[in-house]
């Protein structure tokens, strides 16, 4: 550890400039070669975190990426993609995000993006870290397949077993320098304590013996999980031996030099997988929510269009909006309910509760966070996009108890659970209509709901609830007037959701997805 090894590569690669000396590849000077010339079919460099190739939004768009300034058409770049995603064992990954793979598939990926280059020279630094062992076996397919080819391979590694099983030649980095390397068998078992588990053990009876395999063999043993063939230089020396049998060959296409293609199905075929249209996250998300609306959406509508206002009418007039407290909290404890009734039939997911429990917190800080401008509020834009992730009841549950809690900012009173009622109704209608293939889910189709149903359903129901609070005797002169004055307010209220959707919307339903599709919270 921290000997040079990572600082080495970084030197060859051209990322680091040395304080002394030179690098030079194929006798030219590296600082004097073009980054645009040094990395396009010539070197690759998979460094130690895969997270830093990463730049786009699936791992599909990512390895698109790489091929963005070749003169391919869009077919061809998908043919390529696709052929290297199986050549990586990534096909089933190409519709996540990178950052939610495990360390190993991001790995894989980061891998898939740079063969994409094509390079003669392969860097790679610590490319085992996070695989598990039926993994690192398809890597080193992978790598032999290169090595075929022709591709040079320079890999750092703390993995001696990886090393000692795969490698044609092994060096020690210490302090700096390469104090010892040599063919890899005669590397670990002419060391004493930098070796494999295997050599320290069967030193004494078998000292050239460093993995599992060797021992298994010199025994008459079978090993079913050994590589059937071997690196040259290493296993005995062959110069004739090959690599496991079991390795993905990449071949040049023809008419494209050094194009890389993994064995499987001819060109015809696999055009067939890859130029169908991506559907992304998104679209899997979305594909199993259109259609019949779930229980738990059913039991939602009877809770907000029959238990909701019955209880509103009864604190009017049983009450008398002095328990406006008592009813803000049945309101809360009837829009649990229908998650209570589904959990019944599924397991609980929590995680679906934690993040609407987010989604809530944001939508309170963010209205308290714009008090001083009259209606100008996020709270409908983070509402509304709560219900298109996560389904209507789980809309109105995010207005409705993100309403009451600010209030507690805010200001409480009698006009809490109509104003609950309506936010939460406002997130309900949403989830109905978006998530369930009425409308799509888009920028500028959220946004001309948010200026339709806020004026409507918010101003619409908190207009005549005012008068209905504050007018022990109502006539239709008080609506009306209610309604004259309180439009502006419920134009910019409007207004205010739709500006807040044009520059939320788009990138927290990309992340709610992301959580949707990583954590399983697809209904």
């Amino acid at each position: 550890n921290g000997v040079g090894k990572t600082t080495a590569m970084s030197l060859i690669s051209g990322l680091n400039t040395p304080y002394r000396g030179k690098v030079k590849l194929n006798g030219k000077d590296l600082a004097k070669i073009p980054a645009q010339e040094r990395f396009t079919n010539f070197l690759g460099v998979l460094p130690q975190n895969p997270q830093a190739l990463f730049v786009k939004k699936t791992v599909r768009e990512d390895l698109m990426e790489m091929l963005s300034g070749k003169e391919f058409n869009k077919e061809e770049k998908l043919l390529r993609t696709q052929k290297i995603a199986r050549a990586c064992h990534i096909e089933e990954l190409l519709d996540h995000h990178p950052y939610d793979l495990s360390g190993g598939e991001q790995q894989r990926a980061a891998l898939a993006k740079v063969l994409l280059l094509e390079p003669k020279i392969l860097l790679l630094d610590e490319p085992t870290k996070g695989m598990d062992g039926e993994f690192k076996q398809i890597l080193a397919s992978i790598l032999y397949g290169l090595l075929d080819q022709g591709t040079t391979i320079l890999m750092i590694s703390h993995d001696i077993e990886f090393c000692a099983r795969y490698a044609g030649r092994c060096g020690l980095f210490f302090d700096g320098m390469l104090v010892s390397e040599g063919e890899a068998r005669k590397f670990f078992s002419g060391n004493s304590f930098y070796t494999t588990a295997t050599n320290r053990m069967a030193r004494n009876q078998f000292p050239e013996a460093i993995i599992p395999a060797d021992v298994i063999g010199v025994l008459g043993g079978n090993n079913p999980s050994a590589p059937t063939g071997h690196l040259p230089l290493h296993r005995g020396g062959s110069d004739n031996a090959s690599g496991p049998s079991d390795h993905i060959p990449f071949t040049g296409e023809a008419g494209s030099s050094g194009s890389l293609r993994p064995s499987g199905p001819p060109p015809s075929q696999a055009k067939e997988v890859t130029c169908s249209n991506p559907s992304g996250p998104s679209a899997q998300l979305t594909e199993g929510l259109k259609g019949k609306l779930s229980p738990r959406t059913k039991a939602a509508m009877a809770m907000i269009f029959i238990a909701i206002p019955v209880t509103i009418f009864l604190g009017i007039w049983l009450l008398d909006d002095r328990k406006y407290y008592f009813i803000s909290l049945l309101i809360l404890l009837e829009t649990m309910l229908p998650f209570v009734l589904v959990f019944e039939s599924r397991k609980p997911q929590a995680r679906e509760l934690v993040v609407i429990a987010v989604l809530c917190a944001i939508a309170i800080v963010a209205r308290s966070a714009f008090f001083m401008v009259p209606s100008f509020k996020p709270m409908a834009a983070i509402v509304i996009i709560a219900a298109v992730c996560f389904g209507g009841e789980a809309g109105f549950f995010v207005g409705a108890l993100s309403m009451f809690v600010s209030n507690m900012l805010m200001g409480q009173g009698p006009w809490t659970p109509w104003q609950m009622f309506c936010m939460g109704l406002i997130g309900f209608l949403a989830g109905v209509l978006f998530q369930k293939g009425v409308l799509p889910r888009k920028t500028i189709p959220l946004c001309i709901y948010a200026m339709i149903a806020v004026p409507v359903i918010y101003g619409g129901l908190m207009n005549p609830a005012s008068v209905l609070i504050y007018q022990p005797e109502p006539t239709w002169q008080m609506f009306a007037s209610a309604y004259a004055l309180g439009m502006p307010f419920d134009l910019i209220h409007g207004a205010s959701a739709v500006v807040f959707l044009l520059f939320l919307a788009k990138p927290m339903i990309e992340k709610m997805d992301r959580i949707k599709l990583k954590y399983g919270l697809i209904q």
